[in-house]
């Protein structure tokens, strides 16, 4: 079935729909009524093809769908999506359009329609058809696709984590939710990974809210937060290189969040001596730069806690952040992130870095492994930021410092599973709507991450030849990389176990 409504460009013109499509459902014996076009109505059609009807949609409603349209609603019968379709007797179908809708179309936009309506294949084929659109009471779908990162990099049962077998992996569909078998680590919540002298800075225990308390069935349970404004708690991005930018990307653009974050950097805006909210390309930014730590001071100076300009803190210095901004009682973080496979990391890294240095004709051809074996690649930085060791040697028990700051003080995202975890981020600090223009908005800022990522990989791969598990370059990278690895595999662990605590995903 193939509808097309386009404009007429005679406003006097009136609208006949003389007849219609019945569609039902299987289990009902209505007969179909073809619809005819008159000549008249093919050739408007021919016409003005191109000239579409478009609903605009404003704002949400409390169930996350559009709250109302440019025409009235209740001229028309309108499904939850805009469709024209309405109950009878337990099917949907599809109903003509009432007198009341005609006289609407032609007084006050001079619409008129022609619908063209083309049936392919035998009854069966249209039966399936309807079917597969119609089944379970037509529900609206409300998910949006999942994808891969185009790397892929699948190690973790080398660092601890025993990632599930292609025979183990299974999908199965609960109430609509698409779930997955996923892998294990045997993290536990609710057991320290140190112990004895062997603790975390006790400034970060002062300063950051655990992620998870005790439940009074004794398991762990999501330490409710009660927003800004209620606890004086900032929410608290813990940026890392090569996926804070993207994750920023969807707070700013679709949460529509204030961040305070690097904005702008080498701006002159962020060297005045107030605290102002700009919108740059419909985005809100208060002007500090937090990526650097003169950056932080000049916010501690100006009081950017007690301003409330700022719904997030948004820097890879979190425990600056929790020196300078946070170090007052009545202010408190709840600390997220988003983590990205370390060798994946280094390898972007160096994409970014030859993207950067085209006028410097040495640095933009340098390769990847001269890149990993260079001082321009950062060693071990996801456990050096965590325990605060710019340039001091990181050791193994700093690992386990680090797995224990991540258990006990982050809500973790994974950078593969970007859209499983931004609906857990957003639903914790209750910025979650389930609505079809936030669905939209994050499907392509998300889709067009993945395209970078792609250019990225595929960059890589015609420089090098191999960049996969084994080969030379990846045994460069990992060896820079070795401590963060232990880090990474845990934080997976720990993303599936904080998984169990939140409801059935909607996306």
């Amino acid at each position: 079935l193939f509808a097309l409504v386009t404009l007429a460009e005679d406003e006097n013109a009136a609208v006949e729909l003389t007849c219609y499509w019945a569609l039902v459902d299987s289990n009902h014996n209505e007969p179909r009524t073809e619809f005819i076009m008159s000549t008249e109505d093919v050739e408007n059609q021919s016409n003005d093809a191109g000239k579409t009807v478009e609903i605009e949609e404003k704002g949400a409603g409390d169930e996350g769908l559009p709250s109302s349209y440019t025409h009235k609603k209740n001229d028309m019968v309108l499904d939850a999506d805009g469709s024209t379709m309405q109950e009878e007797g337990g099917g949907r179908i599809l109903m003509q359009v009432p007198e009341e809708s005609k006289k609407f179309f032609t007084k006050k936009h001079a619409i008129a329609a022609a619908v063209l309506v083309g049936c392919y294949g035998s009854l069966a084929g249209l039966i399936a058809i309807i079917n597969s659109i119609f089944s379970s009471n037509r529900e609206t779908t409300t998910g949006i696709k999942h994808t891969n990162s185009a790397f892929g990099y699948h190690d973790g049962d080398n660092f601890g984590y025993t990632e599930p077998s292609p025979s183990d992996i299974t999908t199965a569909t609960d109430g609509g939710v698409v779930t997955e078998s996923v892998g294990t680590y045997g993290v536990h919540l609710n057991e320290p990974v140190v112990t004895g002298s062997l603790q975390i800075p006790p400034y970060l225990d002062a300063v950051f809210v655990d992620m998870f308390q005790q439940s009074e069935e004794g398991g762990p349970e999501l330490t409710p937060y009660l927003g800004m404004a209620t606890s004086g708690e900032y929410p608290v991005f813990w940026r890392v290189p090569t996926v804070g930018s993207r994750v920023e990307s969807v707070l700013s653009g679709c949460v529509k969040a204030v961040l305070a974050t690097s904005a702008f950097r080498d701006d002159e805006r962020a060297a005045e001596n107030i605290l102002r909210v700009y919108n740059v390309e419909n985005r809100a930014y208060v002007n500090v730069d937090l990526s650097q730590t003169f950056g932080i001071e000049r916010a501690s100076d100006l009081n950017l806690a007690d301003s409330g300009l700022a719904d997030v803190f948004v820097s890879p210095h979190f425990n600056y952040v929790a020196h300078k901004l946070l170090s007052s009682p009545q202010h408190k973080g709840r600390m997220f992130t988003v983590f990205r496979h370390p060798i994946e990391r280094a390898i972007v890294s160096h994409s970014d870095f030859i993207k950067k240095h085209q006028a410097d004709s040495r640095l933009a051809q340098m390769s990847l492994a001269e890149f990993a074996q260079s001082d321009y690649s950062s060693k071990d930085w996801l456990t050096r930021f965590l325990v605060n060791k710019r340039r001091e040697r990181v050791t193994w028990e700093d690992v386990q410092k680090a797995k224990e700051i991540l258990r006990k003080k982050f809500l973790i995202g994974l950078y593969d599973r970007v859209e499983e975890s931004m609906e857990r981020i957003e639903r914790y600090f209750g910025w979650f709507k389930n609505g079809p223009l936030e669905r939209e908005c994050h499907q392509n800022l998300i889709a067009a991450e993945r395209a970078h990522d792609t250019e990225d990989y595929m960059y890589e791969v015609g420089q090098e030849g191999r960049i996969d598990i084994g080969s030379e370059v990846y045994g460069l990278m990992l060896k820079n990389n070795e401590k963060d690895m232990e880090v990474y595999w845990y934080a997976v662990g720990l993303f599936e176990e904080q998984g169990k605590l939140f409801p059935p995903l909607s996306w």
